[in-house]
């Protein structure tokens, strides 16, 4: 059975995100990854709060979940204590620039 969609529905072509449906695989620029170990001291702005109160933080090709005292806008150093894929998760050694 032929359904015609009213225009409303039908799918535009130019808003469509290609690369989320492609199959083929993202490549990431991996010149921009140093190498990160778990102790090592990081510079990052706190950028939003996720729902367990920890700040979230973007280092290079990293996702970074802050630890401790930290408000949206923040400049802090961040200990490392993990790294899991692109993922790092860390705890304030130092407040450098509070959001005011």
């Amino acid at each position: 059975m032929n359904r015609r969609r009213k225009q409303s529905e039908k799918e535009d072509l130019y808003r469509t995100d290609f690369h989320r449906l492609s199959s083929y695989p993202t490549y990431r620029d991996t010149n921009d990854k140093t190498m990160l170990s778990q102790g090592d001291l990081i510079k990052v702005t706190i950028g939003n709060m996720d729902e367990n109160g920890r700040g979230l933080a973007l280092y290079k090709n990293y996702k970074v979940f802050v630890k401790g005292e930290v408000y949206p806008g923040d400049k802090v150093n961040v200990r490392i204590e993990s790294i899991k894929g692109n993922t790092i998760i860390g705890t304030v050694e130092q407040v450098e620039e509070r959001n005011s």
